[in-house]
C-alpha cells in the first residue's frame, strides 16, 4: 500500500464536509467477527497510518457491519454510501484509491477502509480518538458506541499487534527509552523518557521493524510518542 502522505489527496478542494450519521448502524453491544478480507484491510490501514485498527473495525461495524449492508451500495436516509458510509460531498475531498486501481470508489472497502483512516487522522486521530469520532459523526453515543466496538475487537484479536496493554494504562520505561513521531526505529525521536516517568498508553499496539509499538502520552513531559513495547512495564 501507498504511505499515507502519498495517499494524501487534496484536488482542488476548499474544506472539508463532516461525515453525518448514516442510518445503518450495528451493535456494539456485540461487535459481530470481521470478514478475513475487511480484517486483513483495517489491519493494514491502522499499520499504515500508525492507528489502532480496531477504531476503524469499530466504525465499520457501527456504520454497515463490515459491508453487509450495501452489497449494491445502497444510500442511506442521509445520503451516505459504501461500506464506511461516506457523504458524497466529504468523498470528493477524503475519497482514496486504496487499492492502486486508478479509481477512488467509494463503494469498494480497500478504497474506503483506508479513506476513513485518512478522514479520522486528518480530525485528531491517534492523539484524540473522541474527537476525530465525533468528527466522522456528530454523535457522543456513536463515539462511545465505536469505541466499545473497539475494545470488543481488541479483545477478540488482540489489537491487530498482540501486546500486554489497553488503552489507559500506566506505564513507565524500564531503561532510557526513545519515543518517537510514529511507529519505527527511523523515525524522529520527539523525546528520552527515563525509568520512573509515567506515561498512559493511548493508542496501538502496531509492528513495525520487528518491534510491537505502543503510543503513550508521557504524562509530566506532555509529550505524545511511539515507544517499543519490550522496554515497557507497568507503572
Amino acid at each position: 500500500m501507498p504511505s499515507r502522505r502519498d495517499m494524501l489527496k487534496k484536488l482542488g478542494a476548499t474544506g472539508t464536509t463532516a461525515i453525518v450519521a448514516s442510518g445503518l448502524s450495528g451493535s456494539a453491544a456485540a461487535a459481530g467477527a470481521i470478514p478475513s478480507h475487511y480484517l486483513d484491510q483495517y489491519q493494514a490501514t491502522g499499520a499504515n497510518y500508525g492507528i489502532d485498527w480496531t477504531y476503524l473495525a469499530g466504525v465499520g461495524w457501527i456504520e454497515t457491519q463490515h459491508g453487509q449492508y450495501e452489497p449494491g451500495c445502497d444510500e442511506s436516509s442521509a445520503g451516505a454510501r459504501g461500506p464506511m458510509q461516506f457523504m458524497p460531498s466529504t468523498w470528493d475531498y477524503y475519497g482514496l484509491d486504496g487499492d492502486g486501481d486508478g479509481y477512488a470508489n467509494i463503494c469498494d472497502y480497500q478504497d474506503a477502509i483506508p479513506a476513513a483512516a485518512y478522514y479520522l487522522t486528518d480530525n485528531g486521530a491517534p492523539e484524540d480518538w473522541d474527537d476525530a469520532l465525533y468528527a466522522y459523526n456528530h454523535s457522543w453515543s456513536y463515539v462511545n458506541d465505536v469505541k466499545a466496538a473497539a475494545a470488543d475487537y481488541r479483545s477478540q484479536y488482540g489489537g491487530g499487534g498482540g501486546g500486554g496493554f489497553v488503552d489507559g494504562d500506566r506505564v513507565t520505561p524500564t531503561a532510557n527509552l526513545n519515543t518517537r513521531e510514529q511507529p519505527g526505529t527511523d523515525q524522529p525521536i520527539v523525546a528520552t523518557i527515563s525509568p520512573g516517568e509515567v506515561g498512559e498508553i493511548m493508542n496501538g499496539p502496531t509492528d513495525k521493524d520487528g518491534y510491537t509499538w505502543w503510543g503513550v502520552h508521557w504524562l509530566d513531559r506532555n509529550v505524545w510518542g511511539w515507544s517499543v513495547e519490550r522496554y515497557l512495564t507497568n507503572a
